[in-house]
């Protein structure tokens, strides 16, 4: 039979450990633990939109560009003819400076249904390719001015 020295010595061990699963857990942000999740998801249906996005999202938050471009040419294999999926596309391609390829997703995404103007001009995700000309065009075009420049 253990004695109570044995005993307290087994609790504070347990203690300790479980005080340092704590503590790692701890240091975790809410955004790694969500991507943690949605890709234990997409281990059992790679296919899943809606978490394919989330995650999408999520790598973008943390500033993992080239994962959420790889996610984001996922999605738009699996859902070519959703204005958001080539959006979140040509942002992912921005974020990197891939300025001929995010014009060609907003291109794409404007053709789908995208025409908020506004939120175009305003998303920081678009910002390195604002001074590229076929985004001004694309500007020009939604504006409703087709050939004319829009000062940014």
């Amino acid at each position: 039979m253990p004695s109570d020295n044995d005993k307290c010595a087994k609790m504070a061990h347990d203690e300790v450990a479980t005080g340092c699963r704590l503590a790692t857990l701890r240091k975790r942000s809410q955004v790694d633990f969500e991507i943690e999740f949605f890709e234990r998801i997409l281990s059992r249906d790679p296919n899943y939109v809606e978490v394919l996005m989330n995650l999408g999202d999520l790598f973008t938050k943390k500033g993992c560009h080239r994962r959420a471009l790889q996610v984001d040419l996922r999605l738009a294999r699996l859902c070519p003819k959703n204005a958001e999926v080539m959006y979140n596309l040509a942002c992912s391609h921005a974020l990197l400076h891939h300025a001929a390829d995010a014009v060609a997703a907003l291109r794409e995404a404007v053709k789908l249904g995208f025409h908020d103007l506004e939120y175009l001009l305003s998303d920081p995700d678009l910002a390195a390719v604002r001074p590229h000309p076929g985004f001004q065009r694309l500007v020009a075009e939604l504006a409703g001015h087709p050939g004319t420049q829009h000062v940014l």
